[in-house]
């Protein structure tokens, strides 16, 4: 996985920076901040879509990693840690502004196959492949966002998105459906 400047993050070094941090050092806290904080930000901002509400969640969450650095207990990776004060944050600006957008329900996938070679030509269009999963349902942009972009594992994903595997499962082939169907051009974009 790719940190800042496209440093490679290493799941070691993230505990021995933190155990750092909780001991009050400023330059690991900084050094965890530049591995992690494109990610966060790529994260958050597929959540609230608002790039200054986004920067604050970011500095929220960083300022709680900071904070609570001495209370992480090693049950999952620092990143998971952090992305997960991360979505929490972002659960309570959403909830504190009432702005809860409902999406396709998980259970409902379209019937409709797409044209396979629509779809493969649609996916070398890099611009339009981004436009379609913007236009996913907000749960299913944050599992494909987790497993493809960040590569995280669906064990953690889970974690992060406090829901069983299943269901990040069901999410991932929901949004692979609504991802063809949108690049086929047979839905939305």
């Amino acid at each position: 996985m790719l940190g800042a400047a496209g440093r490679k993050t290493d799941a070691d070094g993230d505990t021995a920076l933190l155990a750092r941090v909780a001991d009050g050092d400023m330059a690991a806290m900084k050094a965890l901040y530049m591995a992690h904080a494109d990610a966060m930000t790529r994260f958050v901002r597929g959540r609230v879509r608002d790039e200054a509400e986004a920067a604050d969640i970011v500095h929220d969450t960083m300022l709680t990693v900071w904070r609570g650095a001495a209370g992480f207990q090693g049950r999952s990776s620092v990143r998971s840690w952090m992305l997960t004060i991360a979505r929490n944050k972002v659960v309570d600006v959403i909830r504190k502004q009432a702005r809860v957008t409902l999406g396709d329900p998980d259970d409902q996938l379209p019937d409709d196959t797409p044209d396979p070679e629509a779809a493969l030509g649609a996916v070398q269009d890099a611009a339009r492949l981004r436009a379609c999963v913007e236009a996913l349902p907000e749960r299913q942009r944050a599992v494909v966002h987790l497993a493809y972009y960040e590569e995280m594992p669906l064990a953690e994903i889970a974690g992060i998105e406090a829901v069983p595997e299943g269901t990040v499962k069901s999410r991932i082939h929901a949004a692979k459906q609504l991802l063809l169907r949108c690049l086929s051009g047979k839905g939305r974009k």
